[in-house]
């Protein structure tokens, strides 16, 4: 389904594949330290998409990549685990990478692409008491870029877009009864 500016159009690619390799480590150096790496290769494929739907109408996007489908994707993070006497507490920092790639694939590449490079921390203890506290930050570099991108509504050559969730913090707080 593909939002054309006025309506939607519904284009089903005959055959679509996907070759890839997936990569997940973790290693604990010492005691309570946790460091892991994820990476995704993709490398997608439309074998056969004639009349999908293009910024000037139908086209053929058959040996194409499709849209949203980054070649290289990451995650890296780190979690340390302590305790300060009866009170246990972490450390976390996460980094998070996707490689520029065309949003969708009706708007091009040079007017609404993305590319993810966002960094996310927490911190928290847990009390014996059962109260546990988690401070968190996601995307505490401010990295902008957009989730979607589509023809505005009937002003033809204009493109609307959904942004990413800007910088964002928060204080959890939960209590166990027990």
């Amino acid at each position: 389904n593909i939002f054309n500016g006025v309506g939607f159009n519904l284009a089903n690619a005959g055959k679509q594949s996907t070759d890839g390799m997936e990569l997940d480590v973790t290693w604990v150096p010492i005691d309570g330290l946790r460091v892991g790496f994820a990476a995704t290769w993709l490398d997608p494929l439309y074998d056969d998409f004639q009349g999908a739907v293009g910024p000037d109408g139908p086209l053929d996007l058959s040996g194409q990549q499709p849209a949203g489908i980054p070649e290289l994707s990451t995650n890296t993070n780190a979690t340390y685990n302590f305790s300060m006497g009866s009170v246990m507490a972490y450390v976390r920092l996460e980094h998070v990478y996707e490689q520029d790639v065309q949003v969708v694939d009706n708007i091009p590449k040079d007017i609404a692409s993305r590319e993810i490079n966002s960094f996310n921390a927490s911190a928290g203890m847990t009390f014996a008491s059962g109260l546990e506290l988690n401070f968190w930050g996601r995307n505490i570099n401010g990295d902008e870029y957009l989730l979607s991108a589509f023809p505005s509504v009937a002003q033809a050559g204009s493109v609307s877009g959904y942004p990413n969730q800007p910088r964002t913090y928060g204080l959890t707080l939960k209590y166990s009864f027990e």
